[in-house]
C-alpha cells in the first residue's frame, strides 16, 4: 500500500472536482453528435448507411467481422464506450518504467477485452436469431444499459477511491498477497480491459444492435463469439491509438517521469477513474430514473 504524499484535503477536493467534471460532462452530454459521428462518419464508408439492411445470406461471414469492427469503431464516443479513456493514465505508465512493461499490459487489458466479448457472443449465438429480436429491442437494451453501466461506474469509483488513498483501512485488513497481486501493473490493466469488455453488454447503440442482428442471422455460435471479439478490439481502436502515440513517441520521457514521480501517476489515474465513474454513474443511473440529465436538450442548446 503506497504512502500518500498529499494531504488528506487535497485528495478531497481532487476527488469532488472529478465528480463534478463527470456529472456536467454527463449532463451536457449530446448524444446526437457523438452516435451520428459514428454511424455516418465512420461507419456509412465502410458498411453502408443503411448498416439494418445487411444480411448474413447476401454479405456472408466477411463482411460480418467488417461489421463487427466497424460497430466497435463506431461506437468509440458513444456514451456507452467514451469512458474507457479514463483507464488511459493507468494503462500508459508503470512503475515498471519500460516500453516492453507498457506494451504488456496493452495485451493484457486487450486479452481482457476478448475473454468479455467471447463469452458474451457465445450467449449472444445461443440466443439465435428468433429470441434475439426481442433481446435487441432498444427498449430492453437501454434497461441493459443503465445497469451494466452504472455497476461499472461504480467500480471505476471504488478503484479510484482505492487509488486515492481513501480505503486504507480497509485495504489494509487483506493479506499482502492480495494486496500485491491487485497492485500490480498486469492485473491492474487485465481488470481494466474485462472492464472495457462489459462495455458491450447493454451497449444500445443502434450500428451495434444492427451488428448483432447480423450475427445472429448466421446461425453459428462459434461465429458470432468471433465477431463479437473483433467488435471488442474494434471498440478499443481509439484507446490503442492513443496509447501508440503516448509510448512511441513519448515512451522514454513517461518512463523516465513515472519512475520520478509515482504519486503523480496515481493521482492522475485516480482523477480519471472519477471522472469516468462519475459519468457513467451520473449519464446511466441517476439522469435515467429521475430525468435530471439532457441539460442541452432541456436549455434549448441542442436539437432534439
Amino acid at each position: 500500500m503506497a504512502e500518500q504524499p498529499y494531504t488528506l484535503r487535497r485528495r478531497i477536493s481532487w476527488a469532488a472536482a472529478a465528480v463534478i467534471i463527470g456529472i456536467v460532462a454527463a449532463g451536457f452530454w449530446n448524444y446526437h453528435v457523438v452516435d451520428d459521428f459514428g454511424k455516418n462518419v465512420v461507419a456509412a464508408p465502410l458498411i453502408g448507411e443503411d448498416p439494418a439492411a445487411a444480411t448474413y445470406e447476401d454479405k456472408g461471414a466477411g463482411f460480418g467481422f467488417l461489421f463487427a469492427a466497424v460497430a466497435g469503431l463506431a461506437a468509440t464516443f458513444t456514451a456507452c464506450n467514451c469512458v474507457v479513456f479514463s483507464m488511459l493514465p493507468g494503462l500508459t505508465c508503470s512503475k515498471a518504467a519500460s516500453r516492453f512493461t507498457a506494451v504488456r499490459a496493452l495485451l493484457v487489458f486487450l486479452a481482457g477485452v476478448t475473454v468479455v466479448c467471447a463469452a458474451y457472443g457465445v450467449y449472444i449465438g445461443a440466443l439465435g436469431d428468433g429470441q434475439l429480436s426481442q433481446y435487441n429491442e432498444r427498449e430492453v437494451r437501454l434497461s441493459q444499459a443503465q445497469t451494466t453501466f452504472t455497476i461499472l461506474g461504480c467500480m471505476m469509483v471504488i478503484w479510484s477511491l482505492i487509488t486515492f488513498g481513501f480505503m486504507n483501512r480497509v485495504i489494509s485488513c487483506l493479506p499482502a498477497s492480495i494486496r500485491r497481486f491487485f497492485a500490480s501493473p498486469m492485473t491492474q490493466a487485465g481488470l481494466m480491459g474485462l472492464m472495457s469488455g462489459f462495455f458491450a453488454i447493454g451497449r444500445p447503440y443502434p450500428v451495434f444492435r444492427d451488428f448483432l442482428a447480423y450475427a445472429a442471422e448466421s446461425g453459428s455460435v462459434l461465429y458470432v463469439m468471433a465477431a463479437m471479439v473483433v467488435q471488442g478490439i474494434g471498440q478499443s481502436v481509439g484507446l490503442i491509438l492513443v496509447f501508440a502515440i503516448l509510448i512511441g513517441g513519448f515512451g522514454r520521457k513517461l518512463s523516465a517521469w513515472t519512475a520520478a514521480h509515482p504519486e503523480k501517476l496515481r493521482l492522475i489515474s485516480s482523477v480519471a477513474l472519477m471522472i469516468g465513474g462519475a459519468y457513467f454513474i451520473y449519464y446511466w443511473g441517476l439522469a435515467f430514473a429521475y430525468d435530471i440529465g439532457r441539460w442541452g436538450f432541456k436549455l434549448n442548446w441542442y436539437a432534439n
